[in-house]
Formats: C-alpha cells, sequence, structure tokens
C-alpha cells in the first residue's frame, strides 16, 4: 500500500515541481524516501513472510528462489524506522506550524497532501509498530533517524543562504531573518525530529516486549 501511494503522491509532485525541483521540499524527500525503503522492504521481505503461502505466477516464482529466512534483517528495520521517523517529522510539522500558518484545508488536502502529510506518515509508523517488529534497535538509533533531515537542512541552508533558492519553508529563509533566528529554528526542528524517533523507539521496544511476553 505504501509503494502504491508513494509512486502517486512520487508521479504528481515530479509533474507539478518539473522533476528534481520537487527535492527542495522536506515533505517531497521523506515520501521519496519511504517509496525508496517500502520497495526495498517488499523485494527482501515478502518472499520471507509470505513463503509457502502464495499461489500467483509471480510470487511462487519469488517464493521457490527465496534462499534466506523469515527473519527481519535489522538493516531492514532500520531503514524503515528512519523512513518512518522522517515522515512522522513532516506530520507533525504540518500540523503544528504549516496548518496554522498556511491553512489546514490547504495542507491536508491541497493536491496529494492527505497521502503525503497524513495517510502514508500514519500508515507507514503503524505498519512498523504493529507490523515489522523484529530485534531491537541500537541506543543511537535517534541520532541515525535525523540524518536525512540534517542533511535536507544544510543543503537547504547553505542554498537559501547563496541565493541559490528561497524557501520553501518560511523557516529556511535565511536571509530574510536573524542568525539568531535561524539557529533557533533549526534547534527545534533536529530537536522535534529527534525527540519523535526516540518515542518511536520506545513504542517499538514496547511492541517487542508484549511480544515477547505473549510467547
Amino acid at each position: 500500500m505504501l509503494v502504491v501511494m508513494e509512486l502517486i503522491v512520487v508521479n504528481y509532485v515530479s509533474a507539478f515541481h518539473g522533476g528534481l525541483k520537487m527535492f527542495i521540499y522536506y515533505t517531497n524527500s521523506s515520501n521519496f524516501l519511504c517509496l525508496m525503503v517500502s520497495a526495498i522492504f517488499v523485494v527482501f521481505m515478502l518472499p520471507a513472510l509470505s513463503k509457502g503461502r502464495t499461489s500467483g505466477f509471480v510470487s511462487t516464482y519469488m517464493m521457490q528462489h527465496y534462499k534466506g529466512t523469515s527473519a527481519m534483517p535489522r538493516w531492514i528495520s532500520m531503514i524503515r524506522y528512519i523512513a518512518s521517523c522522517c515522515l512522522m517529522l513532516t506530520f507533525l510539522v504540518v500540523l503544528l506550524v504549516l496548518g496554522p500558518k498556511d491553512g489546514y484545508e490547504d495542507q491536508l488536502l491541497g493536491g496529494v497532501h492527505l497521502i503525503n502529510h497524513v495517510i502514508a506518515p500514519v500508515l507507514s509508523l503503524m505498519s512498523f509498530l504493529l507490523l515489522e517488529t523484529a530485534e531491537p534497535l541500537p541506543k543511537k538509533a535517534p541520532f541515525y533517524a535525523i540524518i536525512p533531515t540534517v542533511i535536507y537542512a544544510v543543503i537547504l541552508i547553505g542554498m537559501n543562504a547563496a541565493g541559490l533558492t528561497e524557501g520553501p519553508y518560511f523557516f529556511l529563509r535565511v536571509r530574510e531573518q536573524s542568525l539568531v533566528t535561524t539557529v533557533l529554528w533549526t534547534i527545534v526542528i533536529l530537536g522535534g525530529n529527534y525527540f519523535i524517533s526516540w518515542l518511536v523507539m520506545k513504542a517499538y521496544h514496547a511492541m517487542i516486549a508484549g511480544r515477547n511476553r505473549k510467547i
């Protein structure tokens, strides 16, 4: 479901923004990351989880030629975790910052925003917590989760400072605000991203603990 929805999103925003320009928006970048990660998950884990329980031609071929186990590799859990955290940052920024500023009707219903701002973040998180629990994440997982946001921030702040682009979010327009304001917004966004990632990690570990108690 995530792959199909994200394909719709990427196709729409790519056409709307003229190709690679779509990546100046964190929303589009995080949803594209989710598309790539979800596709990897399907390729590697669908055969493992469905082995011996499918009947279609393609799926049967995949099952017959799959040599691994049904265990979830930690690296797949990590990239799914990172993608889910990035999407949740998008969801909360829209809910708490962009919605009040630009209007919830536009931010939730305009274009494909219902998918990339709401449905995809919530579905990705629910799938990660409820359907994909495997081994515990490392303690440094929240630090890994903010790496995509740090990369995005460095690139976009640099482009804004050099006058190569404007925004696209008001808190990135460094030429129109003081250095203190830029630093404060950076701390708020990255701190919020870390806190979200920490909460997701805690929830994930709680789901693992609950599963183990049932066993």
